[in-house]
């Protein structure tokens, strides 16, 4: 929705978060409403900041209805809870900053080239590598979206590139496309927001519904669902993670079968992050920018925190926080991603993933020599193990406390000669955590007090 059918409208701004603030300093600073309302599930005090703003909370949502035109909705607000379809029933639209944004920059900044960045996993590591490599290579470039900046912030800006990171939530409803999509994988998450995984998929890859005839989408071609769900739009896709082009072989980065670099010449951990890179060369060489340049900024980037973070050692044994593992295949590509005696930490939130196959991988695994379960989950990620484990060298640890696994995960691997205790929990934080980030600070601060 393009600010213009906005004007004049009496419009509510549903979430009082982060990017919801955002939403009503945009609509005040560009004097859109003709009256302005916000609305939050949870009681909480109106903004103090904007005194214009009547607030409505909890059970007051259909008294807010009576009054708006447009709601701005924020993305943490699934489109499948029964208060979107009673308002959409009474004929009220909804938009969200996402759609704002995009609708702005395709309609009345032709300058302006959008990379829409998503993925299951990866997609900061990945916004951050093409952004970092555009800066590397001289470009004007902007940050933004599910990391750093809400998206309405820039849209009083001028850039050359504007790389995007976007949820499913800010893909479900989106009614215009980046002009560049670049999909990491594809795999089940966020049941609880979507109702099903089908919806989880089809509302990912509905980023490129409304791609333009000259528009482009790259894929991973190693991603069987991704390829699947991305078929259900008729278009002409760029594959990457292929023999030929950019592509992880053998754990080296390569292009056309030659190798370019190798994970060890970085400062990140995991192979994975070769797949990352494969993607981020893909569009630097379709943008006709220099690709050397590229892999040199790649020599210097950091890790971002809680994602496969080294956080420090003792007694010999390092410390990994990968708190950003919120599914049983991140926790696998963690794993896959050392070769050294290690401890893993599992459990969180149960959104009734299957863990079958993590199980089998730790039980094929020689190098896996601790298992810890907590949280939620634990006892589910447990009983799995206990099915599939046919090794007797695995020490398997329940333990419902989160610093007394640490202390007994590292204990173990001091007996056992472990080198390595892994914190990849695969399975979101909100049981005990209100994010990823707050859980793996948790852990860091347990490590500190061992």
């Amino acid at each position: 929705m393009l600010l213009q059918e906005l004007k004049g409208k009496n419009i509510a701004v549903w979430g009082l978060g982060r990017e919801g603030m955002s939403n009503i300093e945009l609509v005040l600073k560009h004097r859109l409403a003709a009256a302005l309302y916000a609305y939050s599930d949870e009681i909480c005090p109106p903004p103090a900041a904007y005194p214009q703003v009547r607030l409505f909370c909890g059970d007051e949502f259909e008294q807010m209805l009576d009054k708006v035109d447009v709601i701005i909705k924020s993305p943490g607000v699934s489109i499948y809870k029964e208060e979107v379809r009673r308002a959409k029933a009474r004929g009220i639209r909804f938009t969200t900053s996402s759609d704002i944004f995009l609708s702005e920059m395709r309609q009345n900044h032709p300058e302006t080239t959008i990379i829409g960045v998503t993925g299951s996993k990866g997609k900061s590591t990945t916004s951050s590598l093409l952004y970092t490599a555009l800066k590397a290579l001289g470009q004007d470039v902007a940050l933004c979206g599910n990391i750093g900046r809400p998206l309405v912030d820039l849209i009083d800006e001028s850039h050359r590139f504007v790389v995007c990171e976007l949820s499913s939530y800010q893909c479900s409803d989106l009614s215009v496309s980046p002009q560049i999509v670049l999909f990491t994988n594809l795999f089940p998450e966020h049941v609880d927001w979507h109702l099903s995984h089908d919806n989880y998929y089809r509302d990912k890859v509905h980023l490129i519904a409304h791609q333009q005839p000259d528009d482009v989408c790259f894929v991973n071609a190693r991603c069987d669902k991704l390829k699947k769900y991305c078929g259900l739009y008729q278009r002409r896709f760029r594959y990457y993670n292929l023999p030929e082009g950019f592509a992880e072989l053998n754990n080296v980065l390569c292009r056309n079968g030659k190798p370019l670099l190798q994970i060890e010449e970085t400062l990140l951990q995991g192979y994975h992050n070769l797949d990352n890179m494969a993607g981020v060369l893909s569009v630097i060489d379709y943008l006709g920018l220099d690709v050397s340049t590229a892999l040199e900024s790649f020599k210097t980037f950091h890790a971002l925190p809680h994602r496969l973070q080294k956080i420090g050692e003792k007694d010999g044994i390092t410390f990994i926080n990968d708190s950003i593992s919120t599914a049983p295949e991140t926790a696998i590509a963690a794993i896959r991603s050392f070769d050294l005696p290690m401890g893993i930490f599992l459990g969180g939130y149960d959104r009734k993933q299957d863990y079958h196959e993590l199980a089998r991988i730790i039980n094929d695994t020689p190098q896996v020599k601790v298992v810890a379960v907590l949280f939620q989950t634990g006892p589910r990620i447990a009983e799995t193990l206990k099915q599939v484990l046919t090794r007797r060298d695995i020490v398997l640890i329940e333990e419902p406390d989160f610093a007394s696994a640490v202390k007994k995960v590292f204990e173990s691997l001091k007996r056992c000669g472990g080198r390595l205790a892994l914190f990849s929990p695969a399975a979101p934080s909100y049981d005990a955590y209100k994010s990823f980030e707050v859980r793996g600070e948790e852990f860091i601060k347990i490590f500190h007090n061992l």
